[in-house]
């Protein structure tokens, strides 16, 4: 079980899905063959900004750019510090997933019926409540 402080990021594409991590299928790891974002543990003397970007970059081989805090989750007993970025150029070809199965982008619709690691179903129906309606009130202003 973790005990550490762990960051995400929330990658969202030009049509409004969000990246999730198909974790491995490995009976040594928590929540296998499962969706959830990416991202992992704070080091020490990191910050969480710190952290997020050095994940995304491990994980991803992406160089994430002034990420937004959107958040932070708490998870038995530790937090997960979530980002946003939204990158209308973005597409799964793009990126080099590095750690899991596989990446792919997914509606609030969708998710809700994957199984899904940690909080992650939580942090998307928050994410998607916050962030949609901002949109729907900007494109009818």
């Amino acid at each position: 079980m973790k005990t550490h402080a762990q960051c995400g990021i929330i990658l969202e594409n030009k049509e409004g899905k969000i990246l999730l991590q198909l974790r491995d299928n490995k009976k040594t790891i928590e929540y296998p063959h499962c969706w959830g974002t990416f991202g992992g543990a704070i080091e020490d003397g990191e910050t969480p900004l710190q952290a997020v970007i050095r994940e995304i970059k491990e994980e991803l081989d992406y160089d994430l750019k002034k990420p937004e805090h959107f958040g932070t989750f708490p998870f038995e007993k530790y937090s997960i510090f979530m980002f946003r970025k939204v990158d209308a150029q973005i597409t799964i070809e793009q990126l080099n997933v590095r750690e899991g199965q596989k990446g792919a982008f997914f509606s609030l619709e969708e998710i809700r019926t994957l199984p899904c690691a940690f909080n992650c179903k939580e942090i998307a129906e928050i994410y998607f409540k916050t962030f949609s309606s901002r949109k729907h009130a900007k494109n009818h202003q």
